[in-house]
């Protein structure tokens, strides 16, 4: 039986201000989110996993529109939403958090207020109701002494407590789409563990999806149940997390974790990292062929010259002609 996913995106394209005239940061990206699945969404900087999520929110910046394609919630197409139509559905069918807690929550007011606005954006109940199930809230995201928390100020508390807070938020009204943007970009190894352990405990409890913005592969290695990596606004590997991490297709992919930093199982040193030569070509600068040619150990005539296809794998898709090429033979050789 096919499982609806809760979250289902097609062809999304996103338009940002150039020189002369809009130009596509982000193009064709398809993407499936199941309830109570993780989808990672990894990439460099700059390679538009995060206008992706803003786009999936309905939080893209002024001057910053969809340009194409379709993102469905729950079956609805949400694309052409108005704002007021977006408030009604924020925190309530989808939540984000962000990368920064800090500059995401207001200073002067307690945590305590911003959680019991959070709800009542949502559900007109009472003050007393309303407090108690902040407390609540904070005890799930394993904040100790919870009704101390409600009276402090976001200033008072360390990253790692002011993201769980965020997260508390999140799921105020139960929301059946968790977006999380570089969640743990500013938090030490140890809380980065604890912050990821903790959404993963929450999506099982509650069957929400949860969409993992991530420049690091290493982090979604045992919280993603999928991954979709981006280059350059575009798709190139999207596959089950396991077999893309322990055999990556396109070039990049693997590019990717090589440079992941590793020590070395006999001494215990870190090995010199690799490098990924040149850059990311901006959205200006992106021709009719793979914007990952001028980088690519692989690269052939027609990469230069036409976008890559989805080539179909066993288990996701990937878009690039030296893969294609590699089916090709490997079909021609079995007839």
């Amino acid at each position: 039986m096919t499982i609806e996913p809760v979250l289902r995106v097609r062809n999304l394209a996103i338009a940002v201000p150039g020189d002369r005239h809009p130009v596509d940061a982000v193009c064709g990206v398809d993407l499936d989110v199941a309830k109570g699945e993780t989808l990672a969404i990894v990439g460099e900087s700059g390679c538009g996993k995060s206008l992706t999520a803003l786009a999936l929110a309905g939080l893209l910046p002024d001057g910053v529109r969809i340009s194409g394609g379709t993102v469905e919630i729950l079956g609805h197409d949400v694309a052409g939403k108005s704002e007021h139509a977006w408030r009604a559905l924020r925190g309530d069918r989808i939540s984000m958090i962000f990368q920064d807690p800090m500059s995401a929550l207001n200073p002067v007011l307690t945590i305590g207020d911003q959680i019991v606005e959070a709800i009542r954006a949502h559900r007109p109940i009472g003050k007393r109701e309303v407090f108690s199930e902040g407390v609540e809230l904070l005890h799930r995201v394993k904040l100790q002494t919870p009704h101390e928390y409600m009276a402090a100020y976001p200033h008072q508390l360390s990253g790692g407590m002011r993201q769980r807070v965020l997260i508390a938020m999140a799921i105020a009204n139960r929301p059946d789409i968790l977006i999380a943007d570089e969640p743990t970009t500013a938090l030490d190894a140890t809380v980065q563990a604890d912050i990821l352990s903790l959404l993963d405990e929450l999506k099982r409890e509650t069957g929400m999806a949860l969409v993992l913005i991530t420049h690091d592969l290493s982090l979604v290695s045992r919280w993603a149940d999928r991954i979709m990596v981006m280059y350059a606004g575009k798709a190139v590997e999207a596959r089950k997390a396991k077999s893309l991490l322990g055999e990556a297709s396109h070039p990049y992919t693997r590019a990717l974790l090589a440079a992941r930093p590793q020590r070395r199982p006999d001494t215990g040193q870190r090995p010199r990292l690799a490098e990924i030569r040149g850059r990311v070509p901006s959205p200006q600068e992106k021709g009719d062929g793979c914007s990952f040619a001028n980088r690519c150990d692989f690269v052939m005539s027609r990469c230069r010259a036409i976008s890559p296809q989805a080539v179909h794998v066993s288990d996701g898709r990937v878009w690039c002609h030296a893969v294609d090429e590699q089916q090709a033979r490997h079909s021609g050789a079995l007839a």
